[in-house]
This record gives C-alpha cells, structure tokens and sequence, in this order.
C-alpha cells in the first residue's frame, strides 16, 4: 500500500489561511500512524508547493521555510521521486491527449503537466493513491482528500 501527496496536501500543512489547513493536519496524523502505507511525493511537487506558498502567504519566511523542511528536512514525510526522460515522455503522452480531447470522459479542463507527471510516477511506482484537495485525479488514481 503506497499514497502520493499533491501540492494541496502541502499547501494545507503548512498555509495556516489554507480552506484545508484543518484536514491536512488530521491526514497528517493519520500519516504518521503508517496506515496509508509508504509516503511518496515529487520534486515537482516540491517545486509547485514552493511557488504555491510563496505567492499565497506573501513570501512568508516561515513559511517557506516549513515547505522546505517538509521536503529535504526535519519534518519530511515522504520519498521523493524524480522523473527521468522516459516519464517525462509518458507524462507528455498523457498531457497531450487529456488535453487535446475536446471532450474528454475523464476531463472536463485542463490537466497540468505536473498532474500527467504524478501520474506517470505513481504508474511506474505502483501507487493507487493520491492525496489532493482538488478533482484533478479522479478517474486517474483513486483519491483520498
């Protein structure tokens, strides 16, 4: 059993203003138990989350010091993975057709190149779930919010 961690999970733990501030710390908890199995996220996800709480807490020193820290110190909780060339090639296969179907059955916007990569890992690392606070894996991964 394995779970990846979205940016809004992220966004959450450390954004106090954050709509989901309270059910990230609860999942957090529940991360720490070890019951959703082994932790992974992404250097993109590091990255998006970094860019995320920059702009939303306004260039908060604290705050940005706390993305990092849950990502490469005292407070991280996850593996992170990094892509190589050939995920970043599936992930632009997927990125390419979600987003070139008018009407998509599984899609209705448009699909990041950072979802399609989180995809793509979570596929090649034998990861059934993601955890985010938006709808932007369902019908992808199962998603637990």
């Amino acid at each position: 059993m394995a779970i990846f961690l979205d940016s809004g999970f992220y966004t959450g733990l450390i954004h106090l203003k954050d709509p989901n501030f309270d059910r990230a710390q609860e999942l957090l908890l529940e991360i720490q138990t070890g019951k959703l199995g082994q932790i992974y996220s992404s250097r993109l996800i590091m990255a998006e989350t970094a860019t995320i709480v920059a702009v939303r807490t306004h260039k908060n020193p604290k705050a940005l010091e706390r993305a990092r820290d849950f990502f490469i110190g005292d407070l991280q909780i996850a593996t992170i993975l990094s892509l190589t060339e050939a995920t970043e090639k599936k992930a632009w296969d997927i990125f390419i057709k979600a987003n070139s179907e008018k009407k998509s059955p599984k899609r209705s916007k448009i699909l990041s190149f950072v979802d399609c990569s989180n995809i793509i890992l979570c596929k090649e690392h034998g990861i059934n779930n993601i955890l985010a606070f938006d709808g932007d894996f369902h019908g992808w991964l199962d998603v637990t919010s």
